[in-house]
């Protein structure tokens, strides 16, 4: 028997991969965007910039693998990713429980308005019950739901959860809920697996129990009913809401041990008192998604459960989109990728699955085994609109209005335009818009049934169609159950007109190291090329820049007194203009400095140094750095000032020690670069003579004369060869000497030291040689 189903797996397989040979119109393709832990989003705390960033580059990844839907958690502990009155700030926004970002955001709107602008549904996940995930990773605010109710909280060890069996428990979580359809614009509700808790509940409930189990005589049973009565409620509040919001559940991924037949494993119904099949049969359920992260064959067999899943979830008039866990390629289970992809082709071989949610969101940008690549070079390559739910709604909105290629209000390029259709017979209008487009002008409403001529969706009413060669296009609107429309009028676009350059002025010779070019707006252009050259031929470019959008680019130039050639034409799908006539313009800033001396590189400078540059014509003043590190890092800069004259005088350095420096110039039209800077050491005021004799051992002597003015000896001895250094410190620890910094040959030393430079006081000389050190006082007296 194990035999005959490896054959027919193997059958199975090669059917599938031959059989599709298109993808469908229709497909759910989801991600969830996991948020305890930090694990999907967002990656750091506390930064608001840094977080809408990371938002915006996770939602490009997975809509350029075609992506539709965003199942975004939202409550992890009892908390909030978005402003809400009942409940803390989440500790994974910004590292502190109960305290808002920021400068101040709500990432759930922004996730809502960034989602949809890319055409993607956006489903809110909440955990319902789970309170504190492991006691003590942070501090509990003071108005999360463990303080204001202990009495609500059950406890397993390091987890807290809110007490399923209490009616006041269901009644909050429904108000959490409730408050984010009345005040979002989501598109789903979503809970996961986390009902009463996978370590196991043994008496933890009793007291509820007690109360609450009225007819009831099994406590399992009392248990699966607490979490249906909690379903129950949930949707029938949305339903009162906003009944176009999409109820989800994804539950443990084996209902029942033994069911289907050969299949082994945890129970969701016996473990978890989570009963899939009663949600289905209530009708509270639109979606299923059940967590199937298993591999084809064995005791928890894809195939198997899947198929069980969706007959089961066909049965009751719902959907059914299998959790699968792309996760597994990369950690220890390490899947090869064609695991995965058997998976989904045997997903899209059963009519009764209607597309797939992975675990985890991350893994789509990371591209585990090449697995993005494969998915959008293959079954997800076109773009899917969303399958309807025919029990919510079936009734298709009107066609969007005036379709035309026009400038985009508030930029300078052109793009699709067209107006919002008007009011259906049910009262919708539109959610999305979807964009088709076609290499010719002949086109009829069955060549929409093709996914590949699906460019894009978006909830807006403009799109510029960038880097797309074909030039014919019509608009669809969708309503929130993705009903879609007929399609709008036919529009094909022409080539762009060639812009005309307005700004710097041709042969302008004043401009700054910051030069703003600005053009006028070219009829039907999608983009600009812009073109910065040295000479006139240009051949010489500085700048090409391919992917300009408006009609204005900040130019910036590091090269002063230089003079500049530009140009500009104008893109789009149906082709390219000529270049316009070109302008040109010259810098009025300084040129580099050139540096005089000292010399880079040398050796042996007075403590007291001048530095000396060459006189840039153009220069009002200029700006003098000098640091301890060549790279100029902020810490390490000793002077940054502005200097009018072309030396400056450095007095009393340190011996013995690395400087650095560089001088740009300053007029009224900006600065010069920075020229490659020069570097020199001081030279050590000290005398270092091998007495006879080798010593036995290590040894720091006392200084002579001690106390000193301005002069002291410093004598120690060292029985092996060795990197040595003797620094001279002051009584708050601030180095004020540095002696010798060499390798060294076994011997006795002395060394002078010169504190001519130095107030009286205290100070610590220090030996280190091999691993060594040793320290004694000293006292200068003036």
């Amino acid at each position: 028997m194990k035999i005959f189903y490896t054959i027919f797996l193997a059958l199975l397989t090669i059917s599938n991969i031959f059989s599709q040979t298109t993808n469908p119109k229709r497909e759910f393709r989801s991600a969830w965007i996991a948020t305890v832990e930090n694990l999907d989003w967002p990656t750091t705390r506390g930064n608001t910039a840094e977080q809408k960033q990371q938002l915006i580059t996770l939602l490009d990844a997975l809509q350029k693998a075609n992506i539709n839907v965003i199942i975004f958690q939202i409550r992890t502990e009892c908390d909030a990713l978005y402003a809400s009155p009942y409940e803390p700030w989440s500790y994974y926004v910004t590292g502190y429980q109960g305290v808002a970002p920021s400068p101040f955001y709500d990432p759930l709107q922004f996730a809502v308005e960034e989602a949809h602008k890319r055409g993607m549904e956006i489903h809110a996940w909440f955990n319902p019950y789970r309170a504190v995930k492991s006691v003590g990773q942070y501090t509990i605010a003071n108005n999360h739901v463990t303080k204001t109710h202990p009495e609500w909280v059950l406890n397993f060890g390091s987890l807290k959860i809110l007490d399923p069996g209490l009616p006041q428990v269901r009644d909050f979580v429904v108000k959490i809920v409730a408050d984010v359809v009345t005040r979002y614009d989501i598109d789903g509700v979503h809970m996961d697996d986390y009902f009463y808790p996978y370590s196991g509940i043994t008496t933890q409930d009793s007291a509820s129990w007690r109360l609450y189990k009225g007819t009831f005589t099994d406590i399992g049973d009392w248990r699966r009913d607490n979490v249906n009565t909690l379903i129950d409620r949930m949707h029938d509040t949305i339903q009162v809401i906003r009944p176009s919001v999409k109820v989800g559940m994804s539950p443990f991924g084996i209902w029942k041990n033994g069911v289907p037949p050969g299949i082994i494993g945890l129970s969701g119904y016996n473990d978890i008192y989570a009963d899939a099949i009663n949600w289905l049969n209530r009708g509270n359920i639109d979606y299923l998604t059940p967590q199937l992260y298993w591999k084809i064959g064995g005791n928890q067999d894809y195939i198997r459960l899947s198929r069980w899943w969706a007959d089961s979830t066909a049965k009751y008039n719902s959907h059914f989109y299998p959790g699968m866990a792309p996760y597994h390629i990369s950690d220890a289970q390490n899947w090869s990728a064609t695991e995965f992809l058997n998976q989904m082709r045997e997903n899209r071989s059963n009519p009764k699955t209607k597309g797939q949610v992975f675990f985890r969101a991350a893994y789509i940008p990371s591209n585990p085994k090449g697995l993005t690549d494969s998915l959008k070079n293959g079954l997800f390559k076109t773009v899917a609109l969303l399958p309807q739910m025919s029990w919510k709604d079936n009734v298709a909105p009107n066609a969007p209005q005036n379709l035309i290629f026009a400038r985009i209000p508030g930029t300078g390029v052109s793009g699709l335009q067209w107006d919002k259709p008007s009011t259906a017979a049910d009262g919708d209008t539109s959610k999305f818009y979807v964009i088709y487009n076609f290499n010719s002008s002949n086109i009829q409403q069955t060549d929409l049934d093709n996914p590949a001529n699906i460019l894009t969706s978006t909830d807006q009413k403009n799109f510029n169609p960038l880097n797309n060669p074909k030039t014919s296009y019509v608009v669809t609107a969708l309503d929130d159950n993705h009903n879609e429309s007929i399609m709008s009028n036919i529009l094909t676009i022409a080539v762009p007109q060639v812009p005309i350059l307005a700004m710097p002025v041709n042969n302008d010779l004043f401009q700054s190291d910051t030069t703003n070019l600005k053009w006028n707006y070219a009829a039907n252009s999608s983009k600009y090329q812009l073109q910065v050259a040295s000479d006139a031929g240009f051949t010489n470019l500085v700048l090409n820049n391919v992917n300009v959008l408006d009609t204005t680019f900040n130019f910036v130039s590091t090269e002063g007194q230089k003079q500049y050639y530009w140009r500009v034409k104008s893109i789009n799908a149906a082709g390219e203009s000529a270049y316009s006539n070109a302008f040109t313009f010259k810098t009025a800033f300084p040129t580099v400095p050139v540096l005089v001396s000292p010399v880079h590189a040398s050796l042996n400078q007075e403590l007291n140094v001048e530095l000396v540059w060459k006189k840039e014509v153009n220069s009002v003043d200029y700006q003098l750095q000098v640091a301890k590190t060549q790279g100029f890092l902020p810490a390490s800069i000793l002077l940054d000032t502005i200097v009018v004259d072309t030396t400056y005088s450095l007095v009393n350095l340190l011996q013995n020690q690395y400087y650095f420096w560089r001088v740009k110039g300053n007029n009224q039209y900006g600065s010069s670069g920075w020229p490659t800077a020069f570097g020199f050491k001081t030279k050590s005021l000290v005398f270092v003579e091998s007495l006879n004799g080798l010593p036995t051992d290590y040894d720091l002597f006392q200084n002579y004369p001690n106390p000193f003015n301005p002069t002291t000896i410093i004598s120690f001895a060292i029985p092996e060869s060795g990197f040595a250094s003797l620094k001279i410190y002051d009584v708050l620890g601030n180095e004020v000497g540095n002696l010798i910094n060499e390798n060294l040959a076994p011997g006795s030393y002395e060394v002078q030291f010169d504190g001519a430079n130095l107030s009286s006081g205290i100070y610590i000389y220090k030996l280190v040689v091999n691993g060594k050190a040793f320290m004694k006082k000293m006292l200068l007296m003036k």
